[in-house]
């Protein structure tokens, strides 16, 4: 997620746990560096490869195994501050910069994007798939007792902050569960069983989630509107041919494209999508767009004859896509198709 939530949460996690009759300020201050330090792997880059930040970032760094590591560092850095003023030692801040590591695994778990988190044991990436990156109503009341918690030295709010997001992480655990349920039934009724099948939050809310499934050789994406309470509802969205060996256009083997295109398929898990450009390719996550109803990918691999292969970000929207995502928040997008 957002690097101010885990930062909300480390403080909020630092002060929970932090030792009776010790310093609430250091141990905050030492789970606050724990629960930004995983990612530091954003620095990791390579000129020379431009799949380098797709490879590395929530990696290691995001994992179990290495949540002492993390916690050392925040602690021995926190007593370099705090040391003589405080008289607080590593071992005391140990466990906060423990606690705060893990808020960071387990909240980037909750997003889409994917976390190794049992590496080295295996290098599969985890998303349950039930919170934004950003969503203002956990990110601001966790903030809110987080600092409210650190200058009363209160671990009762500190509490509260993490009751809170895991109460929002379980909302949501909760709506994606019924916004797949509902898409698979209305599938069903169109005869169509999917061979793969996703649906993901949209960014800043649990109500208006975006599906992705595959049928004969095809990507499908369409926004799920999912409001407690109400019937679900579904937007249909476009289509993308899928990627495969097989696809026309692609490198020859063996060549720095079919590499990079392997590279790629190993982080998308197989979620390709296909497009031609010209003589150019491009291989894309169709996990993730701009739009709950856009199937043009948020990053692909263009690979071309006699030209490098590239990586493309398209955070690119036309006119008006805020207002149409808005009314599928709200509920008044003329497309609304009621699912039950």
């Amino acid at each position: 997620m957002d690097n101010l939530t885990h930062a909300a949460l480390g403080i909020a996690a630092g002060v929970a746990v932090h030792r009776r009759g010790g310093s609430v300020s250091a141990a905050a201050v030492a789970a606050l560096l724990a629960s930004e330090a995983p990612d530091l792997d954003v620095f990791i880059r390579a000129a020379d490869d431009p799949l380098v930040a797709f490879r590395w970032h929530r990696h290691f760094t995001h994992s179990f195994v290495f949540m002492p590591v993390l916690a050392l560092a925040a602690a021995w850095l926190t007593t370099l501050f705090f040391h003589r003023r405080h008289n607080v030692g590593w071992r005391e801040l140990f466990l906060p910069g423990l606690a705060g590591a893990l808020t960071h695994l387990l909240c980037d778990g909750c997003t889409s994007y994917g976390t190794m988190l049992l590496w080295p044991f295996t290098e599969a990436r985890y998303a349950w798939d039930c919170l934004p990156i950003i969503d203002l109503a956990v990110t601001l009341p966790v903030l809110t007792l987080a600092v409210l918690a650190w200058r009363r030295h209160s671990p009762r709010l500190a509490a509260y902050a993490l009751l809170w997001f895991g109460a929002y992480a379980a909302l949501g655990l909760t709506q994606q569960a019924r916004a797949e349920r509902s898409l698979r039934a209305w599938l069903a009724t169109q005869s169509v069983t999917p061979e793969r099948l996703a649906v993901k939050p949209t960014v800043s809310n649990l109500i208006v989630w975006r599906a992705v499934w595959l049928h004969q050789g095809r990507w499908h994406v369409a926004a799920v509107r999912n409001l407690p309470f109400t019937p679900t509802r579904l937007v249909v969205g476009e289509t993308r041919a899928a990627w495969s060996p097989t696809s026309a256009g692609n490198p020859p083997p063996f060549s720095e494209g079919s590499h990079l295109i392997a590279d790629f398929s190993r982080f998308t898990q197989g979620w390709n999508s296909f497009t031609a450009d010209g003589s150019a390719v491009l291989i894309g996550d169709i996990r993730f767009g701009m739009l709950p109803t856009s199937a043009r990918p948020l990053w692909s691999v263009r690979c071309e004859p006699s030209m490098p292969s590239t990586v493309i970000i398209d955070r690119s929207l036309n006119p008006g896509d805020w207002g149409r995502f808005g009314q599928m928040i709200v509920g008044s997008h003329p497309d609304y198709v009621t699912l039950r």
